[in-house]
């Protein structure tokens, strides 16, 4: 059966307006979300910090305004300032201030069809409920200041409002929520994976560590907590980030099934938990029960048949199926599938990655753009997915058997990933020439090659040049030979994974009675350690 739903990507978590500023721009920011996203709804940052110093350093313990993310300040502000940061809700000019004009950048920019914004804030209360981005279907509602969820929910609910939870695995009360509180009418869906880290249990892979604030991870708040409370709530990811960079890679994005690109459809959507979440990776997840979708709620009628269709972005690795919060059903997909036969055409996905080179502090960080063509000789391009973790990147340009890539790689900094990446969707035969430059560097062979491993370009004349110099020193003269390569920027070619790697079909039965009801939802994780989570689809007695 046709579902009547298309897939849309988005970010419901974005966050904005830091320190009481936002650089750049943000109408610069969205202009690039849209190039890779089809719908964001910004989280404006209600709150500001203030630093109060030791006595003994500044002499009087006086707060300041903040100059850092209280988990993303840099080393050497770390290092040159001793004291502590407290969190509170901005200023009320600050926030009239801020939100009209945030609210004036969604309006203008919202564009349905290609690129739909919502407005939507952060707010924290008192911090004792949890942190919730309330997401508006239209502009105009002041921003809510009520300390209590109690208090949120009574000033949303005669709006077209939703209140989403998230990193809710930390201490509840503690900026994670208490879910006795939790009203599913106004908050459809929790956040379960983020910047944060992940919120599914409180021993998950990757657990809450990135922020020494908040974390550790514990029960309580988890999201299996909350769906064996009984909560009938639906989950996604989104970014959670300071980088003003939505849809960063990695951190989380959101999925949505809905009839069509508009507020309305994708509102609809939101309140029947049509959604599900990735880490990073667009992994294409379908989960039906008796034909209806995720999110659904049905009566127990005979058996249960679920239908599951997954398109991974990579090698399918391990797919779970969870039946009231136990695992009911394992599918491991590796070693299941065999290469195409000469001959056969087939669909290809391939990861093409770029950066690397010197470590912080050996030559100097720079941005560094790269240029790239890709040509399947009697071939044909179908489509390609973003892996960006920085703006500036282009969109490919894929033209039957060639495709032109644009990328740039930051300027470094201590502990950061600079690496960008697209995967290519092309179809070909297993014996068809590929060839890849980029840079200048080229790598050549059929795709057969390609797909039996990865390589890796890289670009010896060229760093000979740039350390001789900047240091003078001749890499002739290296008694080892391996400085060039350490020093040198790099390009991966990942393995080409033809479509029986990629994709699954899965459809099973439970006529295991319902009891006191049933629930339904699916992980899967790639290869590479990309993940997705479905939303539930509940069964009543």
């Amino acid at each position: 059966m046709e579902t009547p739903y298309r897939r849309y990507w988005g970010d419901s978590h974005h966050n904005t307006y830091q320190h009481c500023r936002q650089d750049p721009p943000l109408d610069r920011v969205l202009e690039f979300a849209g190039r890779h996203l089809d719908f964001y709804t910004g989280a404006y940052y209600t709150a500001m910090f203030t630093e109060h110093g030791l006595l003994g350093d500044a002499g009087t313990g006086a707060a300041r305004p903040s100059v850092g993310h209280a988990y993303e300040a840099s080393e050497a502000g770390a290092q040159a300032w001793q004291g502590v940061r407290v969190e509170a809700l901005k200023p009320p000019p600050v926030l009239r201030r801020e939100w009209a004009e945030f609210q004036d950048i969604t309006r203008r920019l919202n564009a349905p069809g290609r690129f739909v914004v919502f407005p939507g804030y952060e707010w924290q209360g008192n911090a004792r409920w949890g942190d919730h981005n309330v997401i508006l279907r239209h502009e105009g509602p002041d921003i809510c200041t009520a300390p209590t969820l109690a208090g949120l929910y009574a000033a949303i609910r005669g709006l077209e409002a939703l209140a989403i939870p998230h990193h809710t695995a930390y201490l509840p009360g503690m900026r994670a929520p208490r879910w006795e509180a939790c009203d599913p009418a106004l908050s459809p869906f929790t956040e379960i994976f983020s910047v944060h880290g992940c919120s599914e249990t409180d021993e998950e892979r990757p657990g809450l560590r990135r922020n020494p604030h908040m974390g550790p991870g514990t029960a309580g708040g988890t999201y299996r907590d909350a769906l064996l409370r009984g909560l009938r709530l639906g989950c996604v990811c989104s970014t959670d980030n300071w980088t003003n960079m939505p849809g960063h890679w990695g951190h989380g994005l959101m999925a949505c099934l809905a009839r069509d690109l508009t507020r309305d459809a994708l509102w609809e959507a939101f309140r029947a938990r049509r959604v599900y979440g990735v880490t990073g990776d667009r992994i294409e997840l379908d989960v039906t029960c008796n034909g209806a979708p995720m999110g659904s709620v049905l009566e127990a009628h005979g058996p249960r048949r679920l239908r599951i269709r997954l398109r991974g972005v990579d090698a399918l690795d391990r797919i779970e199926v969870l039946r009231n919060e136990r695992v009911w059903y394992t599918h491991n997909h590796q070693d299941t599938w065999t290469m195409p036969a000469p001959g056969s055409r087939t669909s290809y996905r391939m990861r093409l990655e770029v950066g690397w080179g010197p470590l912080l502090g050996e030559l100097p960080a720079a941005e560094r753009s790269w240029r790239g063509r890709v040509r399947v000789e009697g071939g044909r391009f179908q489509g390609w997915s973003p892996c960006w973790t920085a703006r500036g990147q282009e969109v490919p340009v894929l033209s039957g058997e060639v495709c032109e890539l644009a990328m740039v790689t930051p300027q470094g900094t201590a502990g950061q990933v600079t690496q960008q990446a697209v995967v290519l969707d092309f179809e070909a035969a297993p014996e068809a020439r590929l060839e890849i430059t980029v840079n200048g560097a080229t790598a050549t062979g059929a795709v057969a090659e390609f797909a039996a491993g990865s390589r890796i370009l890289w670009y010896p004349g060229e760093t000979a040049r740039v350390v001789r110099d900047l240091t003078g020193f001749d890499a002739a003269s290296d008694p080892r030979g391996d400085m060039l390569y350490h020093q040198s920027p790099k390009v991966k070619l990942h393995q080409a994974i033809p479509e029986p790697g990629t994709r699954l079909a899965l459809d099973l039965e439970d006529d295991e009675p319902v009891g006191a009801g049933v629930t339904y939802r699916v992980r899967a994780e790639q290869r590479n350690g990309q993940r997705a989570w479905s939303s539930p689809i509940w069964v009543a007695p």
